[in-house]
């Protein structure tokens, strides 16, 4: 659209083109064309001077057009080292400047993530306590839906690389000791073990040896009662009872004879019966 000014212009110009006309053909009075002139100018002179203010506040609005647009649009600013160490008490800053509101995230490859909102300055700090390792790590920068991102190096501080390795070699020689004791407890078992089996196998030896000398006692003394006791008359009626055993081959007097000792029952006979069975008399009895 045309401006004031542009117009004012313009029309002091016409005006003035047909001042001059009509002086020349004496159409107007010496005075009103003075007049008409001078308006003409004034109009010329103001409509020059609205015309570059006009101009200027026709460029001022595009900027203001496209400010407005960049604002829609906001591209993700970064600005961060790429190396960063830790403390000597391992702690890690990551520092750093984007567009304000930005939401900033540290991805760790086996860390959880750290995450901030840049301030209204755009600045912003994140910070992990303990880094276990040197390692690289993603830092994002998301603002209206877009995303930059730039890859960190976390490095190790030398105090708390050393602190590292104190601890684990303290960690090492703790591992270390628990093993030996360990090991000694182990020993320790095993020996009292086997004392304790070798005292149960002497008692149980000496045990078996009592054992075995009271039944040889016990044999012997069976052995001498029967050696000194009377022989059983042979010459015994044929009614009188002896005892055989259901396979044995051989009867006896004594219910008591050697002979019985691994019989599983006796039965008590007449000899008469128990020679019709041919049965003998017990070797034991003769």
């Amino acid at each position: 659209m045309t401006g004031f000014g542009t117009i004012l212009f313009l029309v002091g110009i016409g005006v003035l083109i047909y001042g001059l006309i009509s002086f020349r053909k004496k159409k107007w009075p010496r005075r009103k064309t003075q007049i008409v002139i001078i308006s003409s100018i004034l109009a010329i002179f103001i409509g020059s001077a609205i015309v570059p203010s006009e101009k200027e506040e026709a460029s001022t609005e595009k900027p203001k057009q496209e400010e407005k647009t960049k604002k829609v649009t906001v591209e993700p600013l970064l600005k961060a080292e790429k190396t960063f160490k830790t403390t000597d008490d391992g702690a890690i800053v990551v520092e750093g400047k984007t567009n304000p509101g930005a939401e900033v995230t540290l991805d760790f490859i086996d860390n959880p993530d750290a995450t901030a909102t840049a301030d209204e300055d755009g600045k912003f700090s994140l910070r992990v306590n303990e880094l276990d390792r040197a390692q690289d790590a993603v830092l994002s920068i998301t603002i209206d839906g877009k995303t930059k991102e730039q890859t960190l190096s976390l490095e190790m501080s030398p105090g708390y690389t050393k602190k590292l390795a104190d601890k684990a070699e303290a960690e090492r020689v703790a591992a270390e000791k628990a093993e030996a004791e360990r090991a000694e407890r182990e020993r320790v078992a095993a020996e009292e073990k086997r004392i304790a089996d070798e005292k149960a196998a002497a008692e149980k030896r000496t045990a078996d040896a009592k054992a075995a000398a009271e039944k040889k006692a016990a044999e012997a003394k069976r052995a001498e009662a029967k050696r000194s006791a009377p022989k059983p008359d042979t010459s015994n009626k044929q009614g009188e009872m002896v005892y055989i055993t259901a396979t044995g081959k051989k009867y006896h007097y004594d219910q008591n004879c050697r002979g019985l000792n691994n019989s599983n029952g006796e039965t008590a006979v007449t000899i008469a019966e128990a020679k019709s069975r041919n049965l003998s008399l017990c070797k034991f009895e003769q």
